[in-house]
Parts: structure tokens; sequence; C-alpha cells
């Protein structure tokens, strides 16, 4: 049954499994990659940022302009547009669906979001749980709150604000065209 519902919404899962170091630096550049999944940023430019595996290469520089885009990128920003929360990931801590298999069911999804002003497009959505969120952009963030104080002095118009509590979970339903069936291909952190 689950299959047949899959093929009649045409839900596409686009999750893989990777692992992320242990470093609040290695995770917010994670939640970055994350994010330039779901609203394509293809700059050529943030491909460092988004390497999460060779989080060690990063200069002060580099580690500053990720900060500085990841308060821009932040959840605030993103939540009940590109990201949802769901302690129903398939099996993993969140979870990518390809959007144009989705827009057939989501009327609240464009096809591009106004981010920080500007209008991106809108590739995937992602869902997350709870523990996804904390470990991968509120609990890194507060490691680096000094350098992120710091840095606001610097931004113009928009000081960094402590990561906000996420709202509760929503509940899962039965046949929800935002959910789809369990699959083992969620992207889990190991």
């Amino acid at each position: 049954m689950a299959a047949l519902i899959q093929e009649k919404v045409g839900i596409k899962d686009t999750s893989c499994s990777v692992t992320v170091p242990a470093n609040p630096k290695a995770k917010l550049m994670y939640y970055l990659d994350c994010v330039a999944t779901v609203i394509q940023l293809d700059n050529p430019n943030l491909r460092r940022l988004r390497d999460f595996r060779s989080y060690y290469s990063l200069s002060e520089e580099e580690t500053d302009a990720l900060l500085v885009l990841i308060v821009v990128l932040s959840p605030d920003e993103l939540i009940g547009k590109v990201f949802f929360p769901s302690e129903d990931c398939g099996g993993g801590a969140n979870q990518f669906i390809e959007l144009t298999a989705a827009t057939h069911m989501l009327a609240a999804v464009s096809p591009n979001v106004l981010i920080g002003g500007e209008s991106k497009r809108v590739a995937n959505i992602m869902f997350f749980q709870r523990r996804w969120m904390e470990n991968n952009y509120i609990s890194p963030v507060r490691s680096f709150e000094s350098r992120l104080q710091r840095l606001s002095r610097g931004l113009p118009g928009r000081a960094p604000a402590p990561p906000k509590a996420l709202p509760p979970p929503s509940r899962p339903r039965a046949h929800s065209p935002l959910r789809p069936p369990p699959s083992s291909s969620c992207c889990n952190i190991l």
C-alpha cells in the first residue's frame, strides 16, 4: 500500500546517509549544505563552506563567512517554507523530499522562496527532528556565541539572535501528502 501511495502522490525521497564530524564548525557546514540542498545555493564559492568533512581546512575568514551565512539562513527564515519539523523522518533525523514530486500536493510551497530579501529557487523540502536542529544548528551556534557577537558589529542591519526554541513537533497524520511513507534511506547522522 505504501508503494501505491508513493506512486500516486509522486513523492521522491532524495536523502542520503552522511557522517558529520563531531565538531561545531563541521555541523554548521553540514547545516549550510542542507540549506543549499533545499534552496539551490549553487554558488561555487560556497563549496568550501559546505564541505563539512574538511571543516579543519577553513581559514578564519572563511569561518567568519560561514557564521554570517548561517545567521542569514537561520531556521527562523526556513521553517515553514522549506524546513518542516517532524518527529517521523522515516528512521533518520532529517529527510529530503524532491519539490517537483511534492508540488502536486503542497499548495503552501512555491518553486521560489524569499530568504534574506532574495528570491531563491526551491529544489527540495526537508523534514527534521528536533534533535537534528539541536545537533546541527542550535548547539554549534552556541559554541560560536562570542565570535558571532564580534561579527554582529559588522553585519549591516541584522545582528545574530540566539537560536529560538523549535515549535512543538507536529503529530503525524496517516495520509498527509507532506509525510512520505517511512523509508530506510532517510538522511541519518551516524
